[in-house]
């Protein structure tokens, strides 16, 4: 008859258990742990070229890209790089202006940018977006288009 009571006593126990979790949601500890330690990083949804309708380009091409971000923190600035022959360019810079799409639930950015006529025909290089949150700023979000130079 112990054995009985204990393990209906243990059964009871690990069924309340079961219950009283079931209150939190699954992410509500990782959330805590981001609030407390870091706080939210931007996310990037899409960063892609609208035009040309290539990403074969020659130099002095005008480029317009897309950059579609969210972040539940507070936007510090968004960046943009070239990155060509191994070396790393800053080529732009803009303060952050909420520009909120219903259609995408994103906020949205052009980058225009011309291709430098100093670009190796042949060569390829990238163009990379990151977007940083205040007191944030060594954790942005990134995401890069690649450019093909032809011959």
């Amino acid at each position: 008859m112990k054995k009985i009571n204990s393990l209906l006593a243990f059964l009871l126990m690990g069924l309340a258990l079961t219950f009283s979790s079931c209150d939190e949601d699954p992410t509500e500890d990782l959330e805590e742990i981001i609030k407390e330690d870091l706080g939210y990083v931007p996310r990037i949804s899409t960063f892609k070229l609208v035009t040309p309708a290539t990403a074969t380009v020659q130099p002095g091409t005008n480029l317009t890209l897309d950059l579609r971000f969210w972040s539940e923190g507070q936007i510090k600035d968004i960046q943009f790089y070239m990155r060509s022959g191994g070396q790393l360019t800053k080529i732009g810079e803009s303060a952050y202006k909420p520009a909120y799409s219903k259609i995408t639930r994103t906020d949205s950015l052009l980058f225009n940018y011309q291709v430098p006529a100093t670009v190796a025909p042949g060569s390829k290089f990238t163009i990379q977006a990151r977007v940083a949150n205040q007191g944030l700023e060594q954790y942005p979000a990134r995401d890069s288009v690649v450019f093909t130079v032809p011959q």
